[in-house]
């Protein structure tokens, strides 16, 4: 059945920290909160719902997996609004961009590691998530409840055209780094200060030949086991890991890191 126009859009996301997160946040839409049981650490989901004004439907196991669609839903699910991305221009005029690192990421299409990416990001200070409208995974259900609520409280962007949007971070004073195992330099051997993006591809195929062109220099993690290369979000957190290890070492990243 078609849309009609005027119709509002929902999602139903789920899982403790993925519905948290996003009370908490408070940037996104919640119609209503599923319950099917009261473990000790839906608590604090319930308190924020019930401060809000947000209506709590008592309901099954069996109701929340048919309503979500998964098992691994810990008992509870939140009817929500569409998911709000952000616009590339609060990124690129944000004083925030130096604090921490941009992510663009070409072709990512596979939710958990979207959601691992994100939740890497999150936790590790990076001030912006890009992703591409097509051929791209979005922000689903299942992305959110791997990111563990991390998606609630960091920049998302979608762009229809990604390589346009490196010419932006580019043009905005971004140096632009792509990872890839045969990058000549070590991303040790790199000061990671100011403001920087990595560029990461896709699984398998990794960077579209357009998208490693446009970067400034392409750079590679080293590895010494058999394995031939680490995956997406792996690659993602370590990035983010040593960014972070720099700019605490210098002390010139978010204060309360060098309490």
């Amino acid at each position: 059945m078609n849309k009609q126009r005027g119709e509002r859009h929902y999602a139903l996301i789920y899982g403790v920290h993925p519905v948290q997160e996003t009370i908490r946040a408070g940037k996104r839409r919640v119609e209503t909160i599923y319950l099917a049981r009261m473990p000790s650490s839906a608590d604090d989901s319930v308190a924020l719902a019930e401060n809000a004004g947000i209506p709590i439907t008592s309901s099954s196991v069996n109701e929340i997996s048919s309503l979500t669609g998964s098992p691994h839903h810990q008992g509870i699910a939140a009817r929500v609004g569409p998911f709000p991305y952000a616009d590339l221009d609060e990124l690129l005029f944000s004083q925030e961009a130096i604090q921490g690192p941009t992510l663009v990421l070409d072709q990512v299409q596979d939710p958990a590691n979207l959601g691992n990416i994100i939740r890497s990001a999150e936790c590790l200070g990076a001030r912006g998530v890009v992703i591409a409208k097509d051929r791209s995974v979005a922000i689903t259900p299942v992305v959110e409840k791997v990111a563990a609520g991390a998606s609630a409280h960091i920049r998302i962007i979608r762009v229809v055209n990604l390589v346009r949007a490196i010419d932006q971070l580019r043009n905005s004073g971004f140096w632009i780094y792509g990872t890839h195992q045969e990058g000549r330099r070590s991303l040790y051997s790199i000061d990671l200060s100011g403001r920087i993006a990595f560029v990461l591809g896709s699984e398998g195929k990794g960077m579209r030949r357009l998208v490693r062109e446009k970067c400034d220099e392409v750079i590679s993690i080293p590895i010494v086991g058999q394995t031939e290369s680490l995956n997406v979000s792996q690659t993602a957190a370590i990035a983010l890991a040593e960014t972070l290890r720099q700019r605490i070492a210098r002390k010139e990243t978010i204060p309360e890191l060098l309490r």
